[in-house]
């Protein structure tokens, strides 16, 4: 009888300190915010032998989506690559009207630190580039590289690279949508 007593003391205890913890939080709640990002880009002229190449500095607004979702950078656990959208711009960043990829066979996105001499990693790529469309969806690589270091600094560089079917022989401008999933522990 005195056993059966000190084991229910015992699982009593257990119960109301485990109910203690979750409801003090102890535990934390993992969440998955969605956030984007946007940078224009610019391209200079380009013959049918070229490339298009240009980077970018993006000043990350990370800190920001994690104070208005009170959550903390301490107890970020990943952030995943989501979508990758181009659109033909306008040299203010209007979506152009008649604006299409005509002139590009492919196209990649690769990200690096923002530091001289930082190393770009491919994150996004298209092959072929769909004809007669003012945007574009990159197919996400999520397993290419870990994109948490590079956005958990204040700003982070993109490379837009693409291979030109025929001359283009005007700036072109391009806007960029980077969106993110972050997990986080509440």
């Amino acid at each position: 009888m005195k056993k059966n007593l000190f084991h229910s003391l015992i699982a009593g205890t257990i119960l109301l300190g485990s109910t203690f913890l979750v409801s003090c939080g102890d535990l934390g709640v993992t969440v998955t915010i969605p956030y984007s990002q946007e940078a224009r880009f610019e391209f200079d002229q380009v013959d049918s032998t070229g490339a298009l190449d240009t980077s970018g500095v993006i000043v990350s607004n990370l800190d920001s989506i994690l104070a208005a979702n009170d959550a903390d950078r301490d107890y970020l656990e990943s952030i995943t690559l989501t979508e990758l959208k181009l659109t033909m711009v306008d040299s203010a960043g209007n979506t152009l009207p008649g604006g299409n990829f005509n002139a590009l066979n492919k196209m990649t996105a690769a990200i690096a630190n923002d530091t001289v001499g930082a190393l770009f990693q491919n994150i996004a790529s298209l092959n072929p580039v769909p004809q007669n469309t003012s945007s574009i969806y990159l197919a996400v690589d999520t397993t290419a590289v870990n994109i948490v270091p590079y956005l958990a600094k204040p700003s982070f560089k993109v490379k837009l690279t693409g291979g030109v079917n025929t001359s283009i022989n005007t700036k072109t401008y391009v806007k960029a949508k980077i969106s993110f999933n972050v997990r986080v522990v509440l």
